[in-house]
């Protein structure tokens, strides 16, 4: 039943994220161009446009990352709150599957658009790299090849927890708006609201909860914090007990608690 079920969430979560993802393609190398022609020699009578030109380029292009990543966070947030908890849920609990997998199901979905969209924006950014700067292909290949002769076994094992973290940030932040949206859906009226409320009031919460232990941490054990893979493993446990808290919160108040609305 997983299977149909993710099955089920990609076909339905694919027109609105594909059609997005179209968006930055076309748009990268349009402001890819204008960055370039901005850059280009100029004298005084071209100067004012081709600075315009430059700057509207620089500016777009910060836009449409910021709202890519944004975007794909509202486009997931919107999708479980339509589909778990207003009348669309009556729908999603009539499937013969139990809370569990829904969750899970929704949540591999929503990590997998994550993961597409933090990747288009890689590639975003090497479009422009390409197209807007002096750099070439071949200057790229040349660095790759020197960064992987000259990297060391205990910077490698840095950059592969680095990313495993990164992965877990993602994992975390979903869990946390399907956890803010489930404690919202608890009252009957401002549910929005109070869902948005409920994430600003965890994040902000656990930043200053993090950094509060995080002070006579270093204080008790200051050797430890000057190791990377220390801290690096140190935020991968504690963000990924933390996402599992919030499933479980998010499963209990699902099975619970659900007021459909």
């Amino acid at each position: 039943m997983l299977k149909k079920l993710i099955k089920h969430e990609f076909k339905d979560t694919m027109r609105l994220f594909i059609p997005m993802f179209g968006f930055i393609v076309v748009l990268t190398p349009i402001f890819s161009l204008m960055m370039s022609l901005g850059s280009q020699p100029y004298d005084e009578n071209t100067a004012d446009a081709l600075s315009l030109v430059f700057g509207s380029g620089i500016i777009g292009y910060c836009l449409l990352l910021f709202g890519l990543l944004i975007v794909t966070q509202v486009l997931i947030a919107i999708r479980f709150y339509k589909t778990m908890t207003s009348q669309e849920a009556y729908l999603t609990f009539t499937l013969p599957a139990k809370t569990g997998q829904l969750l899970l199901a929704k949540w591999l979905v929503s990590f997998v658009w994550y993961i597409l969209a933090c990747g288009i924006a890689l590639i975003s950014m090497f479009i422009v790299i390409l197209i807007a700067t002096p750099i070439t292909m071949s200057d790229i290949i040349h660095s790759i090849e020197f960064v992987l002769q000259t990297i060391n076994l205990s910077d490698f094992s840095a950059l592969v927890l680095f990313g495993i973290f990164i992965l877990i940030s993602l994992s975390f932040s979903i869990l946390m708006m399907y956890l803010s949206i489930m404690i919202g859906q608890l009252v009957q009226t401002h549910r929005v609201a109070l869902s948005i409320g409920a994430f600003l009031g965890l994040s902000q919460g656990l930043q200053i909860v993090i950094s509060l232990l995080s002070i006579p941490f270093i204080l008790i054990f200051p050797d430890v914090i000057d190791s990377i893979h220390v801290v690096l493993l140190l935020f991968c446990l504690l963000y990924g007990a933390l996402g599992v808290i919030f499933y479980l919160l998010t499963y209990l108040i699902t099975a619970k608690k659900l007021n459909i609305k």
